[in-house]
């Protein structure tokens, strides 16, 4: 049989559950904009009932309620569509990466426009036209030099930009292997906390909210891999190696490669093996700074060469003004140091524009000004227009491609995102109501009490008379 006091406690009970059912929205209200945050709920759940089964037990029609408590305090998060988002975002990281680093190169060669490339090569060529037209005039073979000097000026600009931002690029490399070692210490530490809190059986619900996101924008820079313990800690493999270990965490670090200019190459701390990445930013980065800007200089350094071949080889076949054998035009080895030769910057009269030695005779000018359509790349298939703008065309191609599918990725993220919204999302309107609802029956427990207290202050108080 029950005691006179067996309903307070059931009203006590029902006190204490209402009033943190009532705590939980007012949380999820206040973190309504807080990142990562995930909503949450209380689980409420009958308390064990009375009495319980054995031999010995009252006769009773049956067990007894004996009121609520809350289970569990419940966070909403689905762990599908956050596996997904984490690996859509990463090709939506690398894309953008990409995209980034294409739209800086087309900076660089600015085409086009009046100080593009295209533009100062044709004004080079056609500075040789009017050298061939009037040969013995030195205002125009000043203009040839002018244009000349440009020319290679322009040439050896567009290739030493091209290098600082592959040295940018290498540089980001390091920053992006310093946040995967921050990233993966926080983490290990948040590991750590949540579990010390669920082992005594609790649910840490907003350190897991921190650590998801810690998660997030790791897996935008790293292809990492995951698997959660029973105990609660996260752990995070990179290349099917522990980064995030139970016991410790295993630090990347990007030092400089003699083989490879001595730009810097991610491996292991401990053990100094390299890694490999396949996705995310840090990926794209080393794309980016190994085959992607290395090419876009060697298409510019195979230009310089063959500019500077040809015009050569046609300039030694003429004469100057005083009838000699003309030398070469350019000097250098490439696109990163060609230059005008020095005796032609300082004396217009060695420009070799005579085919003949006769000083009104502009036909070698005229000869190298005809190079313009010669076809002397790609095994003599392509002229150096052609190449110059071949390789900007794929430029331009190649970066509305990285575009078009970061656009793509960032909408798929979206949506993932919109859909992990709706389930882990704080609607402010449903948590006014369920307040109110936990409120109502918070009220409701309170008038329970009085009316008990009215029952035993009649029986303590009335029946003794």
């Amino acid at each position: 049989m029950t005691s006179a006091f067996f309903g307070l406690d059931i009203i006590r009970r029902a006190l204490a559950a209402q009033k943190l059912a009532l705590d939980v929205p007012a949380h999820n209200i206040a973190n309504a904009n807080t990142p990562g945050f995930s909503r949450q709920e209380a689980v409420q759940a009958t308390t064990p009932p009375y009495t319980i089964p054995a031999l010995n037990r009252p006769a009773a029609p049956g067990q007894l309620g004996t009121g609520v408590q809350i289970a569990q305090i419940r966070r909403l998060r689905d762990q599908f569509i956050d596996a997904q988002i984490r690996q859509e975002g990463q090709s939506a990281a690398k894309w953008k990466a990409i995209r980034d680093a294409l739209s800086q190169v087309e900076v660089i060669f600015n085409e086009p426009s009046d100080q593009g490339l295209s533009m100062v090569f044709s004004r080079f060529w056609n500075a040789w036209q009017e050298v061939a037209r009037a040969p013995e005039t030195i205002a125009v073979r000043a203009s040839l030099r002018e244009q000349a000097v440009t020319l290679a000026g322009a040439i050896r600009h567009t290739y030493e930009q091209l290098k600082q931002l592959r040295d940018q690029v290498d540089y980001s490399v390091s920053i992006k292997v310093d946040q995967i070692n921050t990233l993966a210490r926080q983490i290990f530490d948040l590991n750590r906390q949540i579990s010390n809190i669920e082992a005594m059986g609790d649910q840490a619900n907003d350190l897991r909210d921190q650590r998801d996101l810690l998660m997030e924008e790791l897996t935008k820079i790293a292809d990492v891999t995951l698997s959660e313990t029973s105990t609660g800690k996260l752990l995070v493999f990179l290349q099917g190696r522990p980064l995030v270990g139970e016991v410790k965490v295993a630090e990347l670090a990007a030092v400089p490669d003699p083989m490879n200019g001595n730009l810097r190459a991610v491996q292991w701390a401990d053990t100094g093996q390299p890694v490999a990445f396949n996705n995310g930013e840090i990926a794209a980065l080393l794309e980016i700074r190994d085959m992607t800007i290395p090419a876009y200089q060697r298409e510019l350094d195979a230009i310089a060469q063959a500019l500077m071949t040809n015009v050569n080889a046609q300039h030694r076949a003429g004469f100057d003004l005083n009838g000699a054998s003309g030398g070469d035009f350019f000097v250098g080895a490439g696109a990163s140091d060609i230059d005008v030769d020095a005796s032609i910057k300082g004396d217009l009269t060695r420009i070799a524009a005579s085919a003949s030695g006769a000083p009104g005779d502009g036909r070698n000018a005229l000869s190298i000004a005809q190079l313009q359509f010669a076809k002397v790349l790609n095994g003599g298939t392509a002229t150096i227009d052609d190449v110059y703008r071949g390789l900007i065309s794929q430029l331009g191609v190649s970066a509305q491609e990285a575009k078009r599918l970061q656009e793509n990725q960032d909408l798929l993220v979206e949506q993932l995102t919109l859909r992990r919204e709706a389930i882990s999302g704080v609607n402010i309107d449903e948590e006014v109501t369920n307040m109110i609802r936990y409120q109502h029956a918070f009220e409701a427990a309170s008038r329970l009490a009085r009316a008990y207290d009215e029952i035993l202050d009649t029986l303590i108080n009335e029946l003794g008379r």
